[in-house]
């Protein structure tokens, strides 16, 4: 097994908060849910997001990040349909990372950012030797 297949399996979590000026026609987490291998893993947070401008519909993640990308994709169409933006909070053990997704995000390109962020959290910098 290889350092990639070993990371693919490791778990994240993510809070993802969208931002909804009105009611969505279909909301996040159902929408999420259209997908089987997501269900057991995304569910609605307790208690509100209480990030001014974000609703109280946050949605708490944990999957093997190999299932990122289809969840990024799920995402990016949701807030393409909605036409509205949303924060994910990526945490993997004591890496966390904040990005925002809106119309104009690409999700290959949010996949690529998550990816690198955590990477470079996890590896120890230059000051760390010594």
């Amino acid at each position: 097994m290889t350092d990639s297949d070993t990371a693919a399996r490791l778990p994240v979590r993510l809070t993802i908060s969208p931002r909804q000026r009105q009611p969505p026609s279909v909301d996040l987490l159902t929408w999420i849910h259209r997908r089987p291998e997501y269900r057991p893993g995304v569910r609605p947070a307790g208690g509100g997001g209480g990030r001014p401008g974000f609703s109280d519909a946050v949605i708490i993640a944990v999957l093997a990040q190999g299932l990122l990308p289809g969840l990024f994709n799920l995402l990016q169409s949701w807030v393409d349909q909605q036409r509205t933006e949303a924060s994910i909070r990526i945490q993997a053990g004591d890496t966390e990372v904040e990005l925002q997704v809106s119309g104009r995000t690409d999700s290959a390109r949010l996949l690529a950012q998550a990816t690198e962020a955590l990477r470079a959290a996890r590896e120890p910098g230059p000051d760390a030797a010594g």
